[in-house]
This record gives structure tokens, sequence and C-alpha cells, in this order.
């Protein structure tokens, strides 16, 4: 178990770890909610593997010393008396010598007969104050033995309970020891079978696992307390949850607790909502009372494990506030068309699939600790009535909080035989409105996101209906005997016996072949961090270059070369140090050749710009007549390992030559395989795009060529371009089209400003390339350099003047493009 649960705690790590990096944030309502319940199962699950990897088997002391015992039960009215009267006939079986006593709360001449007829103790009081607590601490003023026993009325004990419990007693710092808490009635229905189903681990591998700290957790039921123990504390302290009070109590004043893993008694767990309910209600209210009134007076008085249990173990009822967020949150996504998580769904499934399979297996692995054979399984009974439960414990943490006050009502203990339709109207409600936000979404909006989260909405309000008919006690009754009529009345033994016997096969596989199982998962988990490394890298590359096809969302900025020999003297540290902003998100390399001839696209040249983490655009004139190698570019681009920008300037006779000429150009390199090139429409005519345009399939930019102003002036209200822009908006394959601008420098604008330029004046405008004043010869290249820098020293000092002497000293050095 040890070496499963570090599996799981990495494997938690490597979820989290990814879960942060992925920067998931999304809404940030729904983001912070759905983080919340993510975050409390972890630490529940957390909280489960601690006592998992700590569970003990008490070891039991074989001295002899006789100790005197007090039994007791009691009655209330309403309770059922033969249930009554079975406990106290059994309690009074008990082989070891001891005092049995009745606390009766109704003064019931029955119960007063009874108790006389078996040589019992009737005990009742006048002032009846503190519930359950005060009634036994009444009994007690009376009661001299060393040790008392408390037990429900429903709870018939075997013969031999007190010689399982005795022993532990040998260790005088052992204030209580509880037993195992196991029920009789999960057959009456799906209620019964739900709510024992949610008793089954913390009766096993849970409480076996305080045994480690010594901080076993009283019940109500089948604990044995040192009446030196509870004298020290005053008595059972009172309370919804007086059990958890009194064990609170007892552990601050030094008192250790034992957990006896035996069935030593049976019980009646509740078989209708309304007995559930009432009893969730009850347990939830106090707990948060003890949480958050009681606990902060005892924290200096206990350890810190203790500390951690008992601020742990009331938590789990807050289950019932995150379930609410887990029900509304699809909801307001759909309504709201807002998602709070914006992570790749299959990377999420990469990552916390391992993780599950983890959990379900050490869940599994644990079941060897559950205490009878039929407890094992996979418990969604259960598991469906704690969700079906939300509101029952949403309220207990309000009037916790609020101090409204609850009344001690004994758990009903005879489950109520017709429809329980009202106490499910809550569920019945948020059901159909998951169902109504599901197909609102939907009809709004088909992406995956909303149909995952109407996926949610729906399985959300499958659960929460299935627990609605699970409290229609005659509609079940009614169904089941149409099915027994159908396929007859061994159906349902049938289907019983199939489960039980899936169950143990499955549970004998998990346990013999767990470390088989777990080396899968995490060879699994690392083959996964594999693939999403390589796909990471993968994506990285195609959102650097994803740009080009499409102009993304920032503003590029791109350097213009007068030609392909200036490339053969130009390092990485000049392109660095040119007219090209250093802060550009993709730089651009323009470079004018005069023509493509049989031997294809300069693939030398393009590939020392792409190592300089540049992207090539290349310029080239096609004249009537010329037949370019299609077949041999296309095959040089695929050799190419990076994206290319190529922007062949045609000359046709009319629109339509143009456009057929220019769609055999692109379509031929296409169809050979070329598509690693982004195609750069430049209009022959600005006056008339749409006649020019070759369409959306054989261009991905156009190109704007207004070299003689900077983009200030271009994107000015009174610029030529503004006519270019009109065309441009007014077809729609033209606007989807983003804009490369080539334009002069503006020296007294960083790139950033430009950007803001751009993007509130011309959004359409992806890219910017700036006019050079780079020459062949490198002398010439370095004295203008050094020239730039010394004007670019004295700006501030000699104002506008210069500052336009040195714009127009770029404009003179420009050479035609």
């Amino acid at each position: 178990m040890r070496l499963l649960v570090g599996l799981g705690v990495l494997f938690l790590l490597r979820f989290g770890w990814w879960f942060i990096a992925s920067s998931p944030v999304g809404f940030a309502p729904l983001f912070w909610l759905l983080t919340l319940s993510l975050g409390f199962a972890l630490l529940h699950i957390g909280y489960e593997w601690y006592h998992y990897v700590n569970v003990r088997e008490p070891v039991a002391s074989h001295a002899t010393s006789r100790l005197t015992v007090d039994v007791l039960t009691t009655a209330c009215p309403g309770e059922p008396l033969a249930m009554i009267e079975q406990t106290l006939r059994a309690m009074k079986a008990i082989r070891y010598p001891h005092t049995d006593y009745l606390c009766d709360e109704g003064n019931n001449p029955y119960l007063q007969a009874l108790c006389s007829e078996l040589n019992i103790v009737y005990v009742t009081r006048q002032l009846k104050v503190n519930a359950k607590a005060g009634n036994i601490n009444n009994a007690l003023q009376g009661a001299t033995g060393d040790l008392c026993v408390v037990l429900d009325p429903d709870h018939v004990p075997t013969s031999d309970f007190l010689e399982h419990v005795l022993p532990y007693f040998a260790d005088p710092t052992v204030g209580f020891v509880q037993v195992v808490q196991s029920y009789g009635n999960q057959s009456e229905g799906l209620v019964a079978l739900g709510a024992a189903q949610q008793t089954y681990y913390f009766y096993g591998p849970l409480m076996m696992g305080m045994n480690a700290y010594g901080t076993v957790q009283a019940i109500g039921a089948n604990c044995t307390f040192r009446r030196a123990a509870l004298d020290s504390i005053g008595g059972h302290a009172a309370g919804l949850t007086e059990d958890m009070h009194t064990a609170m109590r007892l552990h601050a004043k030094g008192w250790r607790s034992v957990y006896v893993p035996r069935v030593l008694s049976k019980g009646l767990v509740p078989s209708s909502l309304a007995a559930y309910y009432s009893q969730q209600l009850k347990w939830s209210r106090g707990a948060f009372d003890l949480l958050l009134r009681v606990y902060p007076r005892l924290f200096a008085h206990f350890s810190w494990r203790q500390r951690l249990h008992y601020l742990l173990l009331p938590l789990y009822f807050l289950s019932g506030v995150i379930t609410l967020i887990d029900l509304a949150i699809p909801i307001a996504s759909l309504v709201l068309y807002q998602f709070p998580w914006h992570i790749p769904i299959r990377e999420f499934m990469v990552y916390a699939l391992p993780l599950v399979g983890l959990i379900f297996l050490i869940r599994h692995y644990a079941q060897q600790w559950l205490r009878e054979p039929h407890e094992t399984g996979l418990h969604i009974t259960g598991g469906f009535l704690r969700v079906g439960t939300w509101w029952v414990y949403a309220i207990g943490f309000c009037y916790a909080l609020l101090r409204i006050k609850v009344p001690y009502i004994p758990t009903p203990k005879e489950g109520k035989i017709e429809n329980e339709w009202k106490l499910s109207l809550p569920n019945i409600l948020v059901a159909f409105i998951s169902i109504g936000a599901a197909v609102y979404g939907v009809s709004i909006s088909s992406t995956n996101a909303t149909k995952m989260m109407a996926g949610f909405a729906v399985t959300n309000a499958i659960i929460l209906l299935i627990v609605v008919l699970m409290g229609q006690h005659a509609l079940l009754r009614f169904l089941n005997a149409k099915a027994a009529a159908l396929f007859g009345r061994n159906l349902h033994q049938r289907l019983s016996h199939f489960s039980a016997s899936l169950t143990s096969v499955l549970e004998t596989a998990v346990r013999r072949y767990s470390l088989v199982i777990a080396t899968v998962l995490v060879v699994s988990a690392a083959f996964s961090d594999v693939l999403v490394s390589r796909r990471h890298s993968m994506l990285k590359q195609r959102q650097a270059e994803k740009w080009i096809h499409t102009g993304g969302d920032d503003v590029h900025f791109g350097l213009m070369l007068p030609n392909q020999d200036t490339i053969q003297t130009l390092t990485s540290q000049e392109v660095d140090q040119s007219m090209l902003p250093a802060t550009s998100p993709s730089r651009i390399v323009a470079i004018n050749l005069s023509t493509i001839n049989s031997s294809g696209l300069p693939v030398i040249l393009i590939q020392s710009l792409l190592q300089r983490h540049t992207v090539p655009l290349l310029t080239w004139h096609v004249n009537a007549g010329d037949t370019l190698p299609s077949t041999l570019i296309a095959h040089q681009l695929k050799q190419i390992e990076g994206m290319v920008m190529l922007r062949p300037m045609l000359s046709a006779h009319s629109a339509s030559a143009y456009r057929r000429e220019w769609q055999l150009l692109v379509g031929r390199i296409q169809n050979a395989g070329g598509t690693n090139a982004a195609w750069i429409w430049s209009p022959p005519q600005p006056d008339s795009l749409i006649q020019y345009f070759p369409g959306a399939r054989y261009t991905n930019w156009i190109a704007a060529d207004y070299r003689h102003q900077n983009v200030r002036e271009i994107c000015g209200a009174t610029s030529p371009y503004q006519k270019m822009r009109l065309q441009i908006s007014s077809r729609i394959e033209l606007h989807e089209r983003p804009v490369v601008l080539f334009a002069a420098p503006d020296l007294h604008q960083q790139s950033a400003a430009q950007s803001k330029i751009i993007r509130s004046a011309c959004a359409e405008i992806k890219a910017v390339v700036y006019q050079s004043s780079m020459s062949n010869d490198k002398t010439v290249l370095s004295q203008t350099r050094r020239k730039r820098r010394r004007l670019l020293a004295n700006v501030h000092d000699t104002g506008s003047k210069k500052t336009t002497h040195l714009k127009n000293l770029e404009l003179t050095k420009s050479p035609v493009f």
C-alpha cells in the first residue's frame, strides 16, 4: 500500500504541475469555483491515503484485571418497541458479568415492565435536557462500573462483545474503545443500501488508520468508555454530534482511543429519504458547529496529528457545498457561454486518467480491510446518494454559520413505504435546470467546449434523477413486480449473484496484480509525457509559423534588404542592430530577387535566413512567357525546414488573365506539395483589388506598398491607403486576409508605439517591412550605421530639424525595391 500511495502522490504532483503550467484560467469566477472543487477532491483523496498507509490492527493485552461494566441503551418515544426489546434481550445475553441500563425518555410502561422482567435497571428523568448526552449522564449518576458501554437501541450486540473490548483497557491511557458499526437491513431498499455503502470505508481502513495516532473517533453506538475518562470531562458532551464532541474533549485531556475492527453488533441504517436526510442534517449541522466553535478552543490541547484530524473530519459534510458548485458550473457556463478552464481536453485526459486509475487501484486494494465480504464493490449507490444529499449538507453548513438550531431527533428506525416526492423536489428542480441549460447551450453554439459542458450538465441531471427514483419506494416496488412478471422472480437474484461474482473476481485481480497494474500506469504516464512534450514542441513550432498563414494577433516587423548578395555579408548581430525592431515577435527579412530561373529558389539563401531565426520574404518579377519550374520549387520547399513567404510580381494584359496566371502559378506549386509557403499578393492596380484578386485559396496576405511613408502617415485619415482599406473591407474574402505593409522607418517612434497605432487605426495590418539603407559594400554599411547612431544621439539636443534630416538621409540612401 505504501508503494501504491507513493506512486499516487507522484501522480498527484504530476497532475498539479501540469495544471499550473498549462495556465488554464478561463472565466475567472467559474475557474476559481471549479479549482476549489478539484482541490477539495484531491484533499479528500489525500485524507484517505494518509489513513491507508497508517492502518493498524490493535494488539490486545493479556492482563487479567477484572473490571466492572455497565451497559446502557436509550429509548425515545416513537421508536419501535420490538426493536428496543430485541436489543435489551441481547444486552442481557452478553457473557461477561455486567449491569444493564435502559435510559427511557418516554416513561413507557411496557418498557418499564420489560426491564423488571429482565432484571435491567430502568432509568427515566423529569428534566429532559441535552438530548442523548443528558439522558446517558443522568443514568451514569447511579452507575458504578469501571467501564460503560453505550449502545443505540437498534444495535443488537453479540454475546462476546465485552470479551473483545476489555483487554485494551489494560493500558491506563486508553479512554475509550470503539468497535465496528455494522448494519443488517441494507436489502430494504436503495436508500438503505446507499447509506450503508457510505460507511464501509470509514469503519474499515479509515478507522484502522486512526489507531496509528491514538485518535479513533467515538461513534454514538458500540463505544465503551472508561468512567474515569468521562468523569474527567464532566460526562458525555452535549450537542447534535455528542459522540464526536465527547471524543474531542477526551483527546484534549490526553486520553487515547482504540478501534477494534470486529463486527460485534448489528444495527439499522436509514431506509427512507426522510430518515436519511434527517440524520445527515443533524450530523452536518453538529459537525460544522464543532469545527467553528469547539475546535478553536481545544486546538492548543491537541497534538499536531489530532489538530489535522479534527480539522479535516468535519469537512466531509462540506461536500454539499462542493457538489452545489459542481452542479452550478455547467449551468452557468452554458447560459453565460463562458468556460472555467482553457485546457486541451486530450492533455487533461493524459494527465488525469493515470491519476484516476491509480486512485481506483488504491481504493480497491484498500478493500482488503473492509469488515464483511458483501462490502466490496464500486459503491455506486452510496456515491449517488451522497451527491443527492447536497442540499441537506448545504443547509447544515448555513445553519451552523447562522447559529440556527436543529432539534435533536433520533434517526427514524422504520423506513416509510410511500413515495417521497416532496423531499426530492430540490433534486428534480436542479436536474431539469441542468437539462434546460444543456439544450440552450447547444442550440446557440455547437463547439466542443459547449458539448462537453452540456454532457456534464446532462450527467448531473441523470445522477440526481436516479436519487429521486431511489426515494420512490412504492414506484420501485411496482417496477420490481412488473419486472418479476416479465422476466421471472429470480431475475434479481441472478443479477445479484452475477454482480457479486464479478466484484469478487475484480477485487482478487486488483489485490493480486496491483503492482503490475501500477507499473502499467507508470509506464503509460511516462510514455504520455514524452508524447505530450513532442506535441508541445510541434504546437510551439506551428504556433510560431501559424501567423505566417493567418497574420496572428501581434504585429510583426521586418527589414527590406536591397538584394540577395547583401545577406552574404550580414551577420546575425548586424540583423539585430539594424532598423529591425528587437521587440518584434517574428522578424522578417525581405529580399528582392531579379528572377527565378530553372534552378528554382535560392535554397542556400533561404536556409541562411532561417538559421538566423528570421522569416524569408522573397520578391521576384514574373515576366510574360516565363515558365517557372513548379515541381522543382515544390520539391525545394519540402526540403526546407521552415516557412517561406513568397511574393511574385505578375503582369498581364487583363484582370482575368492576371487571376488565371496567379492561380496557375500558386496552384501548381501547392499541388506538387509545396505547402510551407505563404503567398503574398501585391495588387497590380491598387484601385481595382476586387477585379484582380485571385481568390482566398491562392492568397495568404495582401501587400500594401507605401514605402515612402511611415506608419503614422499611412494610417492617417487622408492617406491613399484608406482607399485600399475600403476595398478590402467590402469583400469578406479580402477582409479575412492580413495585410503586410512596406513602409519607411519612423525614427521618432519605437515599434511598440507603431504597433499601438496599427492596432487602433489599421488592425488589418499584421506585418510591417521597413526600408533599409544597407548596401553591398560592408564598409559603406558600417559608415552608414555609425552616422545613424551619431545622429540618433543628437536627436534630443537638436530637435526636429536634425530628425527630419536623418529621415531624409535614410530615404535617399534606400535603394528602389
